[in-house]
Order: structure tokens, then sequence, then C-alpha cells
């Protein structure tokens, strides 16, 4: 799958920063506002009833699961700069509002369900697929994660 084509899911990822992955997580979810830089992959797919699934990366709390779900609402359009002070200074260029939030019964782990999981195909070097805020996920591997959690 090449990185600029079109896809109905999405993965929305927090990672460590000033704070805990999951710290950062909770702040965004609670303020329903989730900055997208300047150079996040994926803009081409960020758009109003895209599905999403949010991961925890990192190495503390929740680390490498899958914690929740969500549709994009909105996009906020971001008319002044403004610094992210979670992520290293990085400059915002609109959020994401999101409608119907579910925060999963049973958190995912990526591991135990890494051979179930079609979008990851180096599975040795899974980690890879988590970079940059946002990445795609297939059909497949997105209802495998949402059957698993509820």
């Amino acid at each position: 799958m090449r990185n600029n084509i079109e896809t109905e899911y999405l993965i929305f990822i927090s990672s460590d920063g000033t704070k805990d992955a999951m710290d950062i997580f909770d702040e965004r979810i609670k303020s329903n506002l989730w900055p997208i830089y300047e150079k996040t992959p994926q803009i081409i797919n960020l758009k109003e009833g895209k599905k999403v699934i949010f991961y925890i990366a990192g190495n503390t709390k929740n680390s490498q699961h899958f914690i929740a779900s969500a549709t994009i609402d909105k996009i906020i359009e971001n008319s002044e700069l403004i610094i992210d002070p979670n992520q290293s200074l990085r400059l915002v260029k609109f959020y994401i509002n999101f409608k119907n939030f579910l925060k999963f019964d049973k958190n995912v782990s990526v591991r135990e369900n890494i051979d179930d999981l079609t979008f990851i195909k180096n599975k040795e070097k899974y980690g890879l697929y988590f970079q940059g805020g946002i990445c795609k996920i297939d059909q497949t591997s997105y209802s495998y994660i949402l059957n698993k959690a509820l």
C-alpha cells in the first residue's frame, strides 16, 4: 500500500513527550482537540467521517496497546501560531475533533495480536508502522481490533 492512497481507517498515535503518552492522550481526548502538525503524514486522509483507532506508543502505562476508537467529526483550522508544549515545540497546523468516542473495555496489545494485524507486513519491525503520529490501517485489522476490544 502506498503512503498517499486514501483510506477510510486511521490510527492516531500518542507518543511519550514531555509527559507519558497516556497522559497526553487523556488531555487531548478530554479537550476533544487532537493537534495535527505541519509535517504529519497522512494529512490527505484527515477528513470528516474517517474511522480512527487510538494507539499508545512509548514505554509507559498502556504502551503498545490500542485503547479506543472514534470518528473524525470536524477539522478545526488553526488561525494562530500554536506550539504544542507536549511535543517538543511542534507547530500545530489544525486540530481534529471527534465524535462516537469509545474507550475499549479491554486494551488490545499489538504484540499479542501481531500475527492477526494484516496492515503490519514486517512483524519483526512492527514499530515502524506506528511512526509519524498517524498511520493507515486496513479494514480487516480495524475490525479485528474492535472485536478484540469489545
